[in-house]
């Protein structure tokens, strides 16, 4: 493994086990190098703090003349909530800058490059394959979001080996370990908005917060088209996150609605557009979307190819019953040939549970 090789995986390395939710920014990380030695580093604050490659020049232990910056990310060009970070750079003297990958954003896309070799500074990209994969899977995300003007949607599904969701009751808890169920809190706070259907509040009444963590997503978001009881949306209510409820009619009684937005969106098939409601979270700068169920929405959000990455948790158990509810409903598909495809496959086991998690093709 050659030097670079091994500092821009350093780099990875830092924004990968980042706990902190950036968005609307994307994750970045950033290593400063010089005479063979780290002398600075970071990763990208939340707004309005710095992005990675100026933490990684404040913190440096040593004059960054001439030093070599290795970064995840193309550094930005536009005034945002900072001053652009390869102003800084090029200010540093920095003398060679290796790019993980080009920001999809039109506002700076190719333009930092550019700017940093016409004032001197060598610019170079990893010439290893799985450093660019994992510097491209980073920002995706972030590149969806400003490409789509819609939230990158990750669905996450607790289900048994027979793959339902519930029994013929509708008793849903728990599925899954305890052990699986504190990774989900983690997921919840790297999330803008959690969302689930109206089915799935009134038959579990989740709190969708993320449980003994600081960062909490800024949206709990319902779907339910005529909304008319109060009581049942109480236990979303929490500090730091608001509640968005999109339906068809607005109730008449906003005031008794605790810390509720109401969007009335439009229905498509007899549902409500799912496409719309996503498109006005992405108006709230709402990056990250974790979908909790149910098996209808998840289903409905499928049929549409709106799923962007799946992580489903299959625990060693049998529920049975015709009436059971299955983990996925939605129109479905009738030929195998239309089935939808999972890339980038990754399984792991916590505790009993086993953890299948991949990207929609």
């Amino acid at each position: 493994m050659s030097e670079k090789i091994k500092e821009f995986e350093r780099a990875l390395d830092l924004a990968e086990k980042t706990s902190v939710n950036v968005s609307p920014r994307p994750t970045v990380g950033a290593v400063l190098m010089k005479n063979g030695e780290v002398i600075g580093e970071g990763i990208t604050d939340r707004p309005p703090g710095n992005h990675a490659e100026i933490n990684a020049i404040i913190t440096s232990s040593r004059d960054t003349k001439g030093s070599t910056l290795f970064t995840t990310l193309e550094p930005c060009f536009h005034q945002g909530d900072t001053k652009p970070c390869v102003d800084k750079i090029i200010d540093a003297k920095v003398g060679k800058v290796v790019i993980g990958t080009i920001d999809p954003n039109p506002k700076v896309r190719g333009k930092s490059i550019k700017k940093l070799q016409n004032s001197g500074v060598t610019v170079q990209y990893p010439q290893d394959k799985i450093c660019k994969a994992r510097s491209q899977d980073l920002i995706e995300p972030f590149k969806h979001y400003i490409e789509s003007g819609m939230p990158y949607v990750t669905a996450k599904i607790a289900v048994s080996l027979d793959g339902k969701i519930a029994t013929k009751t509708g008793d849903s808890k728990w599925i899954s370990s305890e052990q699986s169920r504190e990774l989900v809190q983690q997921m919840r706070s790297l999330s803008d908005a959690v969302m689930i259907g109206s089915k799935t509040l009134q038959a579990d009444s989740p709190s969708l917060s993320a449980k003994n963590k600081e960062q909490q997503p800024k949206f709990k978001v319902v779907l339910c088209s005529r909304p008319s009881i109060p009581k049942i949306y109480e236990p979303l209510i929490s500090k730091g996150s608001k509640i968005l409820v999109f339906c068809n009619e607005e109730p008449t009684d906003k005031k008794k609605w605790r810390n509720t937005e109401f969007i009335k969106i439009s229905t498509k098939n007899q549902k409500l557009d799912l496409i719309k409601v996503l498109t006005e979270l992405g108006k709230r700068k709402c990056m990250n979307l974790l979908v909790e169920g149910g098996g209808e929405l998840l289903g409905s959000l499928i049929d549409q190819n709106l799923v962007n990455k799946i992580h489903m948790f299959i625990a060693p158990i049998f529920i049975g019953g015709g009436r059971s509810i299955n983990s996925v409903g939605g129109s479905g598909i009738k030929l195998i040939s239309e089935a939808r495809k999972l890339s980038n496959i990754k399984v792991s086991q916590i505790d009993q549970d086993i953890i299948v998690s991949g990207k929609f093709i």
